[in-house]
Formats: C-alpha cells, structure tokens, sequence
C-alpha cells in the first residue's frame, strides 16, 4: 500500500538526528512491523537505527522532514540520554489536504507501540 512515511531518528550514538522517506506501508501497523523487523536484528537500543536502515534498504535519506511533503505518516523513534537505554516512539498522522501534522500516539516505549499496532508479533 503506498501509504507515505517520514521516520525521524534522534539520540543514538554518531549520528544525533537522522531522517528518512519509505513509500509504502507507512501507517502504524507498518511501522510497528518495520520496527520489531529492526529490534529483532538489533543488539541493543542503541543499535536499532543501524539495524533499521539495514532492514529498510529502500529507505531515502532526508535532510529534513519538511523535505517529504506528501507523507501522510511521521514517526520519531528516540533513544533518550541515561543509562537505562531504551526507545521512545512518537507518530503524527498528516490532516488530509494540510500540511499540518495531528499527534497519533506518543511518546511511549518502541515495545508498546509494536504490541498496540501489532499484537500478534512476539519480540
């Protein structure tokens, strides 16, 4: 399904913020594969944006998000500061026929977002 999406990635280690356009599959439960996909292959929190773009090889890389102007999806996956690493996952869905952004769900831990949007997945 062509259902556009920005992912925005902020906090992990040698690349501070990364943004990136997928074509398809965009809506939550997309995202929700893409990230259990990424955790799955993922050592640890902090190597889930490694992992991502590994397992999302069509992904286009964005200077900003602003760049992806028919995206009707937006997700950031964060990895706070601390020294209990762990992800935070925010979504806003495009309000159709705007380009302003309405907040879907978030912030709240990866793994909660995975089991809201895919149930069925076991991580």
């Amino acid at each position: 399904m062509a259902t556009r999406a920005v992912f925005s990635f902020t906090g992990f280690p040698g690349d501070p913020e990364r943004h990136v356009y997928l074509h398809h599959d965009g809506y939550p439960t997309g995202a929700a594969w893409r990230f259990a996909a990424a955790l799955r292959e993922a050592a640890d929190a902090s190597g889930f944006l490694v992992a991502f773009l590994r397992s999302q090889q069509q992904a286009e890389p964005l200077a900003s998000p602003e760049q992806a102007a028919d995206a009707e999806y937006r997700y950031r996956v964060r990895l706070p500061p601390g020294t209990d690493p762990h992800l935070e996952v925010q979504c806003w869905r495009r309000i159709p026929d705007s380009s302003s952004w309405s907040p879907r769900c978030g912030p709240m831990p990866a793994a909660a977002f995975i089991k809201r949007f895919l149930p069925g997945d076991q991580l």
